[in-house]
């Protein structure tokens, strides 16, 4: 009699029969996934929120100065319990720079399934390099993901920071007096052309661009960008 785990290959061959040419391949396939397969408990991540939040307008990207090292970096931080990623993006974003910052919904091609009902939908559709790929519709998915080990952390931990596109207006003040008494950042508006020059990590770099590669898919607000 086969075993369970016997019979549940044998299933998952017939639902992947088109891309597996044997059985043996597709062992060969589960094992890969098993070996790789990594569970990482809940006290052993930091789950952690920012932005790249922009004024299209003034054409300004919004950064903080961590006077502790002396670098810039984008406004982010570890969510609270039952806060969504967002939100906590957004909240932190508040807290670190004193701007009230705005999601902005963008173009963004994500592996999140598409909506049942049909969002607004861009016609700057890229060419797919997979069909399980999401793509025309306004959205505020996160822009992508940062991870590495948390120096920070007195037990090993893993860091992960999920960027989400936000807007706000540059010529205002600051509101003050939103830190924790810990915190030594600044808020610092850069032009979008110069921001490769200030930040300090590639990770962020990358974020940043990806933000402004997807304005401009976006036809509701690309005529809005000002880059000079």
């Amino acid at each position: 009699m086969a075993s369970q785990h016997q019979q549940q290959d044998n299933h998952l061959g017939a639902m992947f029969a088109p891309y597996m040419t044997t059985q043996a391949d597709l062992g060969a396939w589960l094992a890969e996934i098993d070996t790789k397969m990594m569970f990482q408990p809940a006290d052993a991540l930091v789950i952690s929120c920012g932005t790249v939040t922009l004024d299209l307008a003034e054409g300004k990207v919004l950064l903080i100065k961590n006077k502790k090292l002396n670098i810039y970096q984008l406004p982010k931080g570890r969510k609270n319990i039952g806060e969504d990623m967002l939100s906590a993006a957004v909240r932190e974003t508040f807290e670190e720079t004193g701007f009230h910052a705005t999601p902005l919904q963008l173009n963004i091609a994500t592996r999140a399934t598409p909506p049942e009902v049909s969002s607004p939908v861009s016609e700057n559709v890229s060419p797919k390099s997979s069909p399980q790929i999401t793509d025309g519709h306004h959205s505020n998915e996160c822009l992508g993901m940062g991870l590495y080990p948390d120096p920070q952390s007195d037990t090993p931990a893993l860091k992960l920071i999920y960027y989400f596109a936000a807007t706000a207006d540059s010529t205002l003040r600051p509101q003050i007096g939103r830190q924790e008494d810990w915190e030594k950042f600044e808020s610092a508006w850069v032009p979008i052309s110069k921001f490769e020059e200030w930040l300090r990590f590639k990770g962020e770099i990358d974020a940043v661009k990806k933000a402004v590669e997807n304005v401009k898919r976006t036809e509701s607000v690309r005529s809005m960008l000002n880059e000079t």
